[in-house]
This record gives C-alpha cells, sequence and structure tokens, in this order.
C-alpha cells in the first residue's frame, strides 16, 4: 500500500473515532503505605505510523471527576513536565519525567511520599497529530490503594481501680493506639509472675472487641479495647500486656504493657516447723527454736507474727517469726500456736498454725552398775524402763540381806521389829532404838546410807514417827 493510501486511512479512522494510538496506565506498585513509600505512575503510549505525539496529562479522580495532575512533553515542545492547579497537593511529593520519543515512551509520575489522598483511580490521556489533525486518545483505569501502618500504643494499659486491689474483685483495663488502615485491633495478654519476675503462666485473649473510629484528617483509624480480669492471688505482681494485631498478624514491636499490678490478699499458709526437727527432746536438751512462716500481700511482718501455748492461750509467749524455748524441761511440752496477722484496705486478718513439742525426763545411769539395756515407747512421749526394774527388785533384795546380817550381827539382841516402807522409793528401816537405815531404790546409787539418831519416837512414845529423806 502506498504513502498516498495510509494517509487516506488515517484520516477516514479520525473522521469515524477509530483512534489508532495505544494508551496504557499503570501503577506499580499498586498498593502504598502512608509515609515514606516508593510507588510509580507509568502513562505509555504507542503510535502509528504518521502518528506524532505532542504531549501527555495523568489524572486523578477527584471529587467524582477525573482531572488532570500533572503534564507531559515530548522532545518537540521543549518544556518541563509540571503539576496543574489540581494537583498542587502532591509538591514536594512525587517527580516527573516528559517522554524522550514522539512515538513510543512513557511519561512518568514518581512518588516518594503517599498520603491518605493518594488513594483513587487514575488514568492517562496522551494527545497527538495525524494527517487529520490533533486529537487525543485515553488510556484506561488504574487504581491506587493507601493503607496505613499501626501504631505503638499511645501509653501502657491504664486501670480501674489503679490502686488498693484486692483478691476477688474486677479490674478493667484499657488501651488505645492507631490501628493503621485498614483498621486492626487488640490482642491482650496477661502474664502472672512469681516474686521474682519470672513467667509461672501466660493467657492470650484475642476475642475482645476493638472499637475503631477514624482519625480526622487522616485515613487511619484510633482503636480502643477494653479488658476485665477478675484478681486472685496469683494475680499479685501480674502484668498485662496491650498488642496492635494488623492483618490478623500480631506487630511484634507494637505492645505496652503494665508494671507489675500490686494485689492485696489474706494471710495464709501458715506454717510452723521447729530446730532441731526431733519427735521428742530431753530435759536439759539445747535451746529448741520454733520459725513461723506464711503467704499474704502485704507480707506478715515481724511483730505481726504471735505465739501461744496452746495450755494458756491467753498469755503470749512473744512476738516474732522465730520463738525459742531456752529452758528444755518437762512441763514446756505443749503445742506451741503461731499466729499471723495482715492487714489492708482498713481490714485485719489473721490466722494460724501449731506444732508439738516433746520434752521427756533424762534417766542417768552410774557408773558402778552394769549398763542397762533401755526400751523407749513413743506412744505418749515417755520413757519406760522395764528391765531397770527388774534388776532394781533384785539389787533390792540383796541389800536387805546384806543389812540384816551386819544389824543381827551388832545388835541382834535389841532389835525389837523391822518396818519396811516402800513409799516414792524409798525403804525405811528401823533398828533397835537408836539407828535409822535408808535406802532408795530409785536412786542409780545403791550405797546404803546409815544414820545415827536420837531416836524420837521412844522419847514420845510414837512408834509410828520417821524421819523421810527426799
Amino acid at each position: 500500500m502506498g504513502i498516498k493510501n495510509i494517509q487516506v486511512v488515517i484520516v477516514l479512522f479520525s473522521l469515524i473515532g477509530i483512534e489508532t494510538i495505544g494508551v496504557q496506565i499503570q501503577a506499580t506498585p499498586s498498593e502504598g503505605i502512608i509515609g515514606s513509600t516508593s510507588l510509580q505512575l507509568r502513562c505509555s503510549y504507542t503510535a502509528v505510523t504518521g502518528e506524532f505525539v505532542t504531549g501527555a496529562n495523568i489524572q486523578a479522580k477527584i471529587s467524582g471527576q477525573f482531572q488532570n495532575i500533572a503534564t507531559f512533553y515530548t522532545p518537540s515542545l521543549p518544556f518541563n513536565a509540571s503539576l496543574t492547579t489540581e494537583g498542587n497537593y502532591l509538591t514536594n511529593r512525587v517527580t516527573l519525567a516528559n517522554p524522550t520519543s514522539l512515538s513510543t515512551d512513557s511519561a512518568l509520575m514518581q512518588f516518594f511520599q503517599i498520603e491518605c489522598e493518594d488513594e483513587t483511580e487514575y488514568m492517562c490521556q496522551v494527545a497527538y497529530t495525524s494527517a487529520g489533525g490533533s486529537t487525543s486518545a485515553d488510556s484506561g483505569v488504574a487504581n491506587i490503594s493507601v493503607k496505613g501502618n499501626p501504631e505503638r500504643p499511645d501509653s501502657v494499659p491504664s486501670y480501674v481501680p489503679s490502686a488498693g486491689i484486692e483478691e476477688g474483685h474486677n479490674v478493667v483495663f484499657t488501651c488505645t493506639s492507631n490501628v493503621g488502615k485498614p483498621a486492626g485491633k487488640f490482642r491482650w495478654v496477661r502474664y502472672r509472675r512469681n516474686s521474682n519476675g519470672d513467667t509461672l503462666q501466660t493467657t492470650p485473649y484475642d476475642s475482645e472487641t476493638t472499637t475503631a473510629t477514624l482519625m480526622p484528617g487522616t485515613c487511619t483509624s484510633n482503636g480502643t479495647s477494653s479488658l476485665t480480669l477478675k484478681m486472685e492471688q496469683i494475680d499479685n505482681n501480674v502484668v498485662v500486656r496491650c498488642q496492635v494485631v494488623y492483618q490478623d498478624v500480631p506487630q511484634g514491636s507494637l505492645y505496652k504493657q503494665t508494671l507489675g499490678v500490686n494485689v492485696f490478699y489474706s494471710v495464709r499458709n501458715v506454717q510452723v516447723t521447729k530446730f532441731p526437727s526431733n519427735p521428742t527432746f530431753a530435759e536439759g536438751a539445747e535451746p529448741i527454736t520454733l520459725t513461723c512462716t506464711s503467704a499474704g500481700n502485704p507480707a506478715v511482718i515481724n511483730t505481726g507474727y504471735t505465739w501461744y501455748k496452746e495450755s494458756r492461750t491467753s498469755v503470749s509467749l512473744g512476738t516474732g517469726s522465730t520463738y525459742v524455748i531456752n529452758n528444755v524441761v518437762v512441763n514446756e511440752t505443749d503445742n506451741y500456736i503461731c499466729v499471723a496477722q495482715n492487714s489492708f484496705n482498713g481490714q485485719t486478718f489473721n490466722t494460724n498454725n501449731s506444732i508439738h513439742v516433746q520434752i521427756d525426763l533424762t534417766t542417768t545411769t552410774s557408773t558402778t552398775m552394769p549398763t542397762t539395756k533401755m526400751e523407749t515407747s513413743s506412744t505418749n512421749h515417755k520413757t519406760f524402763s522395764i528391765e531397770k526394774e527388774k534388776e532394781c527388785s533384785t539389787d533390792l533384795n540383796s541389800i536387805l540381806i546384806a543389812v540384816v546380817a551386819v544389824l543381827s550381827g551388832l545388835q541382834l539382841a535389841e532389835m525389837t521389829g523391822l518396818y519396811i516402807l516402800h513409799k516414792k522409793g524409798i525403804v525405811q528401816f528401823k533398828i533397835a532404838k537408836k539407828e535409822i537405815v535408808y535406802a532408795d531404790v530409785k536412786s542409780d546409787n545403791t550405797q546404803v546410807h546409815i544414820y545415827s539418831t536420837m531416836n524420837r519416837a521412844e522419847d514420845s512414845g510414837n512408834s509410828n514417827y520417821y524421819n523421810e529423806i527426799h
């Protein structure tokens, strides 16, 4: 086909409204993030022979209508690309580049700062000339969507009441923050900790509702969420975290959390221990130390511990977390009670526990006597000597025979009677009129003591009068 015929075809296409130039617009990427970001709008065209591009406009849909926001020129016109009056909102946020060819090239708008108003529809219009005169061609529509990154919560979660929190009471925690665009939500986490700050239990709360409100002058939303927790003893020193979740992904660094929350609870878990921890103690043993411990917030202070004996609870033994039994004697055997007390919010609480201390008599053995085997019973915390009793009986018979023999040889003629008493372990003899012999069968010392004395029984006429040695 000759040149003349081609020109005729172009004119005919122009007359019947058929555009022979191809125009496209593309956003790369199609999604921008509010703030510093890189996004490009490219207006591309391809002309056929005989068509010459003279310029191009990028248009944005503003208030429901497409308006020119930037104008571009080809090399045939020595002008720099520029923003139009309607596009002045892009000042200092974009750069523009003219096409470098009259037939096939692109006009470029490069964003380096994205704002909310950049989310809209865009199209490109290319002006060109041909044998039929000057005309223009339009591209299709490209969309740019804008997202807003969320931010850390404004502050640590607030909570009500903020002080004097007691076990069993409800506490309401509240968190606010920019949750971005599209609006995100909050995720709550409770960290139960011990007194050293070590986490004992982690509990997330993902079902809490977040209310999002569009912030004036922006396309992002301000979110608010609340969490209600019933405080327990284990919640003393608890930490509550508020974390932003954006597009269903918890944002690792976007959180704030409370300091440890102080939760009051009454004194409990009172424990009493003894040292040494013997089941029984011998009379005269080393001092016995009793120690009392408890749980509570506030913690029980030293003077919050009071000691009593179960046999005399009306009289305090003293205060403090320890009590020492210095005089280890039989009559100190008892149940020792520790009462622990703490107070908060104008209330006083106390509880107690006890421990039994058993102190037994000490039985000693003379070095002159044979070693005797002892058997003990812990049933009533007393020591019983079974074989000793048998041995004492044997020894007593021997002693009696020896005493009678001696006295018979000395004063056999004057013996008037023999009286044997076994009262409190004392065997008592009255020989003639002037001598009394005593033997203590409870003593480990089997020596026989002979005492000479005036026979006041004879003088008084009372034959039942005896001296007793205890």
